[in-house]
């Protein structure tokens, strides 16, 4: 009884997907932040010839990092709901679990939208070595901007009231 007093598992369970997707956001955040100064005025013209080994450089190590919030906030939401779905549904948070949880899955869909664009910076193909990678950089720091504000905000959100309602005594 004590260690619960300490560290309580099922508190830890139902704030794991709110932590996540806290992650998902930052990184998000921070994504936007860093890469849309290669496109300012001033520093356009000079990053044109980094930015393809920038993204890189970068792709490799931020993917598994963005599939694993995805993946915790998603997974962690669907173990509460599977283990404490009658509490949950007591307290008015299965729904918000639910819709975070699709909400977190729901970043995947914009692949289709930025993978070209990632694509055309990292690696062009022959016949599109004349592409400027800032404009690409543009294309996806726009995709990025609103997934970042649609979905990854919204499963943010949904997670948030979810994990309050919860853990309401």
């Amino acid at each position: 009884m004590a260690s619960r007093q300490i560290f309580d598992p099922i508190v830890a369970l139902r704030a794991a997907p709110l932590v996540s997707a806290t992650c998902t956001l930052l990184y998000a955040w921070d994504q936007h932040l860093f890469l849309s100064i290669l496109n300012q005025q001033k520093t356009r013209q000079h990053s044109k010839s980094i930015i393809g080994p920038y993204w890189a450089a970068l792709f490799p190590k931020g993917l598994p990092m963005v599939l694993g919030f995805i993946a915790v906030t998603s997974s962690t939401a669907f173990a509460n709901i599977y283990k404490h779905g009658r509490v949950l549904k007591a307290r008015q948070s299965y729904g918000w679990y639910v819709a975070g949880a699709i909400l977190s899955l729901s970043h995947l869909v914009f692949v289709p939208f930025v993978a070209p664009k990632i694509q055309k910076i990292v690696a062009p193909k022959e016949d599109e070595k004349d592409v400027d990678p800032n404009d690409q950089l543009d294309q996806w720091l726009s995709v990025h901007a609103f997934r970042s504000l649609t979905v990854d905000l919204a499963a943010w959100v949904a997670v948030s009231v979810a994990v309050l309602k919860s853990l309401q005594a």
